[in-house]
C-alpha cells in the first residue's frame, strides 16, 4: 500500500466496528479511573490500591489489543480485532517487555559512550570546580566558570557533542526496530520473534528504510494533528474534556497502530 492508502485506511478503521470501538473506550475510561476519581476529591487507601491494580491490568490489556491492531493491519484484516482479555493482557506485558529491551540496549551504549568519552568525569570536575568557587566567594556565573579549568570545559563539551549524536541515531534505529519487533510479535504471539535482530533488519529492507521512516513520520505528524484538535474539543464545557480523553484519545491508538499494521503488511 502507498502512503495515501495507509492514512485513508487507518483514519477509517477505528469507526469500522462502532460496538468494538465503544468497549475500546470504555476500557480507556477504566484505565484512566485511578486519576480521575482523586481529582474529583475521592481519596481512600484501599481504593487506591484496587484502582491503581485496576488501572496496570487494563493497561496491558489496551496494549496488547493495539499489538492485535497491528496484525489485523499487516494481515489485511478490514475490521476491530475481537476482544480476548486475557491472551491480550498476556501480549501486553510481552509488548512492554519488548519496549523496555528496545529502549535499555540504546541506553546502556549511551552511558557507555559518556564514559568512555570521558562526560561523567569532566562534569564532576566542572561541579567541584564551581562548588569550590562558590565558597571562595564567586557572586556570579562568570566567576563561577572561570576557576572551572579549560580543559574540563572542552572534555566536557566534546563529550557531551558526541554522546548526544551517537544516543540520537541509536534511539532512532532502535526505535525503527521496536515497531518492527511489535509487528513479529503480533504476527506470532512470541516475544522472542521480536528479537531476531536479523530477521527484523530483513523485514525492514523488505518494506524499504525510506518508506518507513517517512511513513512514521507522517502518521505522527497526523496524530499530533489530532491531538490539537481533541485539545480544542477539550475546551467545551463539561462534555469536552469526556469527548476528548475517552474518544479521541482511543481513536488515535487505533489510528496509530492500524497504520504501522499497514506498513508492514508486505515484511
Amino acid at each position: 500500500m502507498n502512503l495515501r492508502e495507509i492514512i485513508m485506511d487507518a483514519v477509517k478503521y477505528p469507526i469500522s466496528d462502532t460496538r468494538k470501538f465503544a468497549i475500546f473506550c470504555v476500557l480507556t475510561i477504566i484505565m484512566s479511573l485511578s486519576t480521575i476519581l482523586p481529582s474529583y476529591g475521592v481519596k481512600n487507601g484501599t481504593l487506591d490500591i484496587i484502582l491503581t491494580l485496576v488501572t496496570l491490568i487494563v493497561s496491558f490489556v489496551i496494549l496488547g489489543y493495539t499489538v492485535d491492531v497491528i496484525k489485523s493491519g499487516a494481515e489485511g484484516e478490514a475490521t476491530l480485532p475481537d476482544f480476548d482479555y486475557v491472551k491480550q493482557f498476556v501480549i501486553g506485558i510481552k509488548a512492554m517487555i519488548l519496549d523496555i529491551i528496545y529502549f535499555i540496549i540504546p541506553a546502556v551504549i549511551v552511558l557507555i559512550v559518556a564514559s568512555a568519552t570521558g562526560l561523567f568525569s569532566s562534569f564532576t570536575e566542572i561541579v567541584y570546580a564551581s562548588i569550590k568557587a562558590v565558597s571562595n566567594n564567586a557572586t556570579n556565573f562568570t566567576m563561577i566558570m572561570a576557576k572551572v579549568p579549560p580543559s574540563a570545559m572542552n572534555t566536557f563539551t566534546n563529550a557531551l557533542t558526541i554522546t548526544l549524536i551517537v544516543g540520537i541515531i541509536l534511539f532512532i534505529i532502535f526505535s525503527l526496530m521496536s515497531f518492527t519487533a511489535m509487528v513479529r510479535l503480533a504476527k506470532s504471539g512470541s516475544g522472542i520473534e521480536g528479537l531476531r535482530f536479523r530477521e527484523i533488519l530483513k523485514d525492514m529492507s523488505k518494506i524499504g528504510f525510506v518508506k518507513i521512516i517517512v511513513t512514521l513520520i507522517v502518521i505522527y505528524i497526523i496524530s499530533f494533528a489530532f491531538t490539537l484538535v481533541i485539545s480544542l474539543i477539550g475546551l467545551i464545557p463539561y462534555i469536552g474534556v469526556f469527548i476528548g480523553m475517552f474518544i479521541g484519545f482511543p481513536f488515535i491508538l487505533l489510528f496509530l497502530h492500524r497504520a504501522i499494521g499497514l506498513l508492514y503488511a508486505d515484511a
